[in-house]
């Protein structure tokens, strides 16, 4: 439903291991919930790697066409900093990285 949110907090590390089953779970969110705004809270995420970039790009693909959206927020330390070298993370976060 339009103007629905659904939060996912993450935790601990987000690389080729664990990137698939979060790409499926994320795929499965937005499919129940067409139109949702998804937040996923990375506050407790100590380590991504190009494996977690690729799924929330794509997830954030699949958002939009389902009429909705998704953010990254709660980024900080090691991992904002890999959102910014990879230059996506105002596509993720929705506005420039705090210096």
């Amino acid at each position: 439903m339009a103007g629905d949110s659904v939060t996912a907090v993450l935790a601990g590390e987000i690389d080729f291991a664990s990137a698939p089953g979060l790409q499926e779970w994320l795929g499965a969110q937005i499919s129940a919930h067409p139109g949702a705004q998804v937040l996923v809270d990375l506050g407790e995420v100590g380590f991504i790697d190009s494996s977690a970039i690729h799924v929330f790009v794509r997830a954030r693909k699949l958002a939009d066409t389902a009429g909705g959206g998704l953010r990254l927020v709660n980024t900080g330390g090691m991992v904002q900093r890999v959102l910014q070298v990879a230059g996506v993370y105002a596509h993720l976060c929705g506005g420039p990285a705090a210096s």
